[in-house]
């Protein structure tokens, strides 16, 4: 259910795999099992799902079975021309892979669809954020929260994968058309690097009642100059 929804997102340009999490370490790579041997068993059960996801969507772009221990900043670590994205919850990982020339980066995220505290909402979201929530239909209100939270996740996995800086909720401001299922980019903090380039990122979202889950991806392309 949730990968063919996942499919539907980007068409062909993004490869998708997700399965509930469960511990596969009788089918990892031993380099990745080593990788999260000292880890709880919930932990490893996500490492090595994602991991099976991971190269179930690359063999879809015709890469062969390889081992993906992550990068010493705990991000993903792709193949020679893939950009990608990892997501989980306690009960779904995802994992999101490219490998055409136009797409830079990828920011893939699950969330909850649970109501956040009103403190919570404070934190994560921007003062006119906050105002878009307050003033929505009551029977939206419930989960604008946690689809801003979401959301900047998948910015924030997308961006970092080009500027490899951290940044905080509040460095970005979106702005979200529901009944398109898209949001956008409206305003950077100024320490945020490359203003230019992030604003283009692209993103998209869909709401799972059944599963009772948020989605959202980020998408940054190429320039037409980069691609030459």
């Amino acid at each position: 259910m949730l990968s063919g929804s996942l499919a539907s997102l980007h068409g062909s340009q993004i490869q998708f795999a997700a399965a509930p999490p469960r511990l596969v370490n009788d089918q990892l790579y031993p380099e990745e099992r080593e990788y999260v041997a000292n880890a709880v068993a919930k932990r490893q059960a996500e490492f090595g799902t994602a991991r099976l996801c991971a190269r179930e969507a690359l063999s879809r772009l015709g890469v062969a079975p390889c081992s993906l221990v992550p990068n010493a900043d705990r991000s993903p670590r792709w193949p020679d021309g893939i950009c990608g994205s990892i997501a989980h919850t306690n009960d779904w990982c995802a994992v999101g892979v490219s490998n055409v020339p136009s797409i830079a980066a990828i920011g893939l995220d699950l969330e909850s669809d649970a109501t956040f505290e009103r403190e919570l909402e404070a934190v994560i979201c921007t003062h006119t954020e906050l105002q878009w929530v307050q003033t929505s239909n009551r029977s939206e209100r419930g989960w604008l929260g946690p689809l801003i939270f979401s959301a900047k996740e998948a910015f924030y996995k997308c961006q970092f994968a080009v500027t490899q800086t951290w940044l905080d909720f509040t460095d970005v401001e979106l702005a979200f058309d529901l009944q398109a299922g898209t949001f956008a980019v409206v305003r950077l903090g100024r320490k945020v690097p490359q203003p230019t380039r992030l604003m283009r990122i692209e993103g998209k979202f869909f709401r799972a009642q059944q599963l009772h889950l948020l989605v959202t991806t980020a998408v940054l392309r190429q320039t037409a100059d980069a691609l030459t």
